[in-house]
């Protein structure tokens, strides 16, 4: 009953309901939700940070920030002034209240939510064409911002910024050749940054180095569009594919170390056809095992599961059962074992892994290096 059956018109579970609670062992509670919105409005963009503030972004293009307090949510502030499609929101990673985002109508803004979410620095380039940009991150240190734009003129931009400074330090423009979907700084490292193209493509940068062509350590080729990636660690690099495939790669050697498709992932949660499964994203779990969060379109889209990433196979890691929307991103804090989702609903569901024993045999509750120059190419393409 585990294979996948191709020619079921309905996607259902290939174990009984009774195993599944055996199966996906690795157990994890509804520990609060709310409803950002109840028009026809989803929310696609996500970001935390660890004094359990998260903001999201909306299918209108505005952005509201919510801070988790024991079992409930408050909303702490609404940001809205992207005059595109809001295309990624995150949190500073030295500063709780400092937000940014990116847009298509070629802007970064940074927002200060302790100031009713006012805008207070923007980002551009004055030059023509506007560039529509469709990611962005922040170095690890807070310094440095980068957004991978769509493909102008045949060229698809990475432009990098002094987070103090509203004009571009500089960009590169020669290794993608489609949109770019992902930038993602290193967790520790802040000269390393991977980017992801529709052009199927990981590109893993020092940007320390003088030029584009010096920068650029590894081109790993996918062969299928990104549409997101993730550090796990140190060193590996996971993607999510356009077709819902999944790869992992060693940053450090250039070597694939894991590849499972779709349909490997749909049997993996236990669900039987491939082509109703849908990733959300991966990340790292509390032991330090690589997780991949994964869906069924099927129904009423409320099946939500998550497997471990292992040497030989996907393992059925967790079945989020009160899970009630298809979700689109999540965020995890890995010290307090939470798990942030959102999606099509438009509500935020925050989910705490079950307690550790303690050694007397009850459970303890989980929830109670400066870069001072950088080097990218200053010569501009426009």
């Amino acid at each position: 009953m585990g294979d996948i059956i191709d020619n079921e018109e309905i996607d259902r579970d290939t174990v009984e309901s009774k195993d599944l609670e055996q199966i996906f062992n690795e157990k994890y509670t509804l520990l609060c939700e709310t409803a950002v919105t109840l028009k026809k409005s989803y929310l696609n963009k996500l970001s935390g940070i660890k004094s359990l503030q998260f903001a999201v972004g909306l299918s209108d293009n505005s952005i509201e920030v919510y801070q988790l307090n024991n079992t409930s949510l408050s909303r702490v502030c609404r940001l809205s002034g992207h005059q595109k499609a809001l295309t990624e929101v995150v949190f500073s990673p030295k500063e709780d209240h400092i937000l940014y985002s990116a847009g298509q109508d070629g802007l970064l803004k940074m927002w200060d939510t302790r100031t009713s979410g006012s805008c207070v620095q923007e980002y551009k380039d004055d030059d023509e064409p506007i560039k529509p940009y469709d990611c962005m991150d922040i170095s690890c240190n807070g310094r440095v911002l980068c957004a991978g734009s769509q493909l102008v003129q045949d060229d698809a931009y990475l432009v990098f910024w002094d987070q103090r400074k509203s004009s571009p330090l500089g960009g590169y423009w020669n290794s993608h050749t489609d949109d770019i979907s992902q930038v993602k700084f290193h967790k520790e490292k802040t000269e390393i940054l991977a980017t992801g193209s529709l052009d199927g493509l990981i590109n893993v940068f020092n940007i320390m180095e003088q030029n584009e062509d010096d920068a650029l350590v590894y081109s790993l080729n996918v062969e299928n569009s990104i549409e997101k990636i993730s550090w796990l660690d140190a060193r590996q690099v996971a993607c999510v594919t356009q077709s819902n495939d999944l790869q992992v790669w060693d940053s450090e050697s250039g070597d694939q170390i894991k590849s499972c498709s779709r349909d490997k992932i749909a049997k993996s949660i236990k669900r039987s056809k491939g082509d109703d499964c849908y990733l959300v994203d991966t990340f790292m779990s509390a032991d330090d095992t690589p997780l991949v969060l994964a869906g069924s379109s099927a129904g009423n889209g409320n099946i939500l599961r998550s497997a471990r990433i292992t040497e030989k196979k996907l393992q059925p890691s967790t079945n989020f059962t009160e899970n009630k929307q298809m979700v689109r991103c999540c965020w995890y804090d890995k010290d307090r074992d939470i798990l942030v989702t959102t999606g099509e609903s438009g509500m935020i569901s925050v989910w705490q892994g079950a307690p550790a024993p303690t050694q007397n045999g009850g459970t303890s509750h989980k929830l109670t290096s400066s870069l001072s120059k950088l080097h990218v190419n200053r010569h501009k393409p426009y």
